[in-house]
């Protein structure tokens, strides 16, 4: 089961929803275009708004809106850092300031740093919704089937979707299986609290268990893939064939209208009166 106290990047949540049937390639190619979009965006009004329909795909999708802000949590320390290294980069008006490294906090540095941390939320939230609806053999296959015209350039793309699949699927086992040695040693005594040097330390008890395991998970998924005579992605047939729909052609025509739209209300503002600033406020 899938909760807000886990990380959500990786994770598959089966769901009976319009989302789930669509074919693996449509949604991948979606995802490349709302994320693009998510980068070409340069205001914060337009990001908000651009926001909106991104949310909505969620409950459209049978998931809630637990997921989408669970997904954000683990990923907290990366809007902090993002939001006081433009802070203390940017000149302005100074909020306060830092004696020891004679650097200031600027007012601008704070918005422009709220602006660029909301946007990698935002991508986040957005790549979630690949893996939450994909299951990874249809993200294997997805993965597999536009990479496949690359083929005759000697690109190997069964073998790097298939890594991919498997590296995105060992993200959250790897967490989980840290958590639980952290639990286990916490048990035993260890301390994870105190100064920076301390928790370094104390990472050891952790990270030289956790290499031992990971070595152990994949000789094991070596072992399971060769009793099952797997032998590459050559003269491999596929128990469910992708073929796009009617479905398949709503979703892609809804996602380049809201991508048209949202560039258009951004080339009206950023233009009127001759500002063409990329200034997010």
């Amino acid at each position: 089961m899938i909760t807000g106290k886990t990380l959500i990047l990786g994770r598959y949540a089966p769901r009976d929803s319009r989302v789930h049937s669509l074919d693996p390639r449509t949604k991948m190619i979606a995802l490349c275009f709302l994320m693009g979009l998510t980068f070409l965006i340069r205001r914060a009004d337009l990001l908000i708004l651009y926001t909106v329909p991104v949310l909505l795909i969620y409950p459209l999708s049978g998931l809630s809106a637990r997921l989408a802000f669970g997904s954000i949590r683990p990923f907290m320390w990366l809007l902090l850092f993002t939001v006081f290294l433009h802070g203390f980069l940017t000149e302005g008006r100074i909020l306060f300031s830092l004696p020891l490294v004679r650097a200031g906090f600027t007012l601008e540095g704070l918005m422009n740093g709220l602006f660029y941390g909301f946007r990698i939320i935002l991508l986040i939230v957005t790549a979630n919704l690949l893996t939450l609806t994909t299951s990874p053999m249809a993200l294997t296959d997805g993965i597999e089937k536009l990479l496949k015209p690359f083929q005759r350039f000697g690109i190997p793309a069964h073998e790097l979707a298939m890594m991919m699949s498997i590296s995105m699927r060992f993200i959250p086992i790897l967490l989980e299986e840290s958590e639980r040695i952290q639990r286990a040693q916490m048990s035993r005594g260890a301390r994870f609290d105190g100064g920076l040097i301390r928790k370094l330390k104390a990472m050891i008890p952790i990270l030289i268990p956790l290499f031992v395991s990971t070595f152990r998970k994949a000789n094991d998924l070596a072992l399971a893939m060769d009793a099952r005579c797997y032998r590459g992605g050559e003269s491999r047939t596929h128990f469910q064939i992708l073929r796009f729909g009617r479905a398949d052609g709503w979703a892609c025509a809804a996602v380049l209208m809201l991508v048209c739209v949202v560039l258009f209300l951004q080339y009206n503002v950023l233009h009127a009166g001759g500002n063409i600033s990329p200034e997010p406020f």
